[in-house]
């Protein structure tokens, strides 16, 4: 949410659109047959990680809009893959002047000064980085 404020002040800033991607890791089937992750009614954890990050995109989006983004201004959008390499696909394929990325993901390592996904997408992302 830090790294989403912080584009929301870029946004001000500049008039730029907001993109806002959430990606979640795809599982292979072996992967799935080991998951923790039983939903009822979905069958792969694919889905039921797709439809959390689903939730995370509208709920980033609606945050993005209270702030003062026009609506028309901001898109959420959801993709499956590794992290590192599905947002610098993004950016590329999008033509982004600047990625905005929270310093610290889910892994828990608080001990870390910068996420894995973090320091993989600055290093190899073809515009500026923001790490927030």
């Amino acid at each position: 949410m830090k790294a989403l404020e912080k584009a929301v002040g870029l946004h001000f800033l500049t008039g730029a659109e907001i993109y806002i991607l959430c990606v979640f890791k795809h599982h292979s089937l072996l992967e799935a047959s080991l998951s923790m992750v039983r939903p009822k009614q979905l069958d792969l954890p694919d889905d039921a990680l797709k439809e959390y990050a689903s939730e995370i995109s509208v709920h980033a989006k609606t945050a993005a809009i209270e702030l003062g983004v026009e609506p028309e201004k901001v898109r959420a959008f959801v993709k499956g893959g590794r992290p590192s390499r599905t947002i610098v696909r993004f950016a590329r394929k999008r033509e982004c002047d600047l990625i905005v990325i929270g310093a610290q993901g889910t892994n828990g390592d608080s001990g870390l000064l910068l996420g894995s996904v973090a320091q993989r997408v600055s290093g190899s992302a073809e515009c500026p980085t923001l790490v927030v």
